[in-house]
């Protein structure tokens, strides 16, 4: 898990210095266009590592529970794979059977965005036989998990509009505002969010 993690934080660190890319610009930059969009980038690019962060956690989760170096879930248990990724499991010498295992698992969730809270628990169900995920998500956030889970919709509504809608407001035609705070905050939530899930999950091994 630590490899997801320090991925995870150099993800996040690439999307913040955004922000300082955008502080610069504004600062000596004398120009009539708006550098909002870099903004904008950040938002996106910080819900992208959380969703990789959380489909790496899984991954790497289930790889071990393969291995036998965690216990089985419930919801990994009853997961289902193709005839032929049984087959070449059964027949794997080179490369190992993990090496197969995951990239089964690999194509199996990659159509699937861990992003929505709700996708995040059933996603972590795989590897953490945790009932109530986000109470204990939230408690190591200090807030509870009706908030948590709140936030997290709205940051992805948020990302949702500025990449199917380009942030403009149907009614006006223009762009909707973006703040450095507001982009600050969004980071700096999913950040908390991500390092927590995976100190849980190790918990659980």
């Amino acid at each position: 898990m630590r490899s997801a993690l320090t991925l995870f934080k150099k993800n996040m660190q690439e999307a913040k210095d955004l922000t300082s890319l955008y502080e610069y610009l504004e600062s000596n930059i004398k120009s009539p266009l708006s550098f909002d969009d870099l903004l904008r980038s950040q938002i996106v690019y910080s819900v992208s590592a959380f969703d990789k962060l959380i489909h790496d956690v899984i991954r790497i989760g289930m790889v071990q529970i393969f291995m036998g170096q965690r216990n089985p879930t419930p919801q990994y248990l009853a997961e289902s794979i193709s005839i032929s990724a049984y087959n070449e499991l059964i027949n794997a010498t080179v490369p190992p059977k993990e090496y197969i295992f995951e990239q089964a698992i690999i194509r199996k969730l990659k159509i699937i965005a861990y992003q929505d809270p709700k996708k995040v628990a059933e996603g972590l169900s795989y590897i953490w036989d945790e009932k109530q995920k986000w109470q204990k998500i939230a408690m190591k956030m200090a807030m509870n998990d009706k908030t948590a889970k709140t936030t997290l919709k709205l940051i992805v509504d948020r990302r949702n509009v500025i990449v199917h809608e380009a942030d403009i407001d149907p009614l006006t035609n223009k762009k909707y505002s973006i703040s450095k705070s507001e982009c600050q905050s969004i980071t700096d939530f999913l950040f908390k969010c991500g390092e927590e899930i995976v100190g849980l999950v190790n918990l659980t091994s």
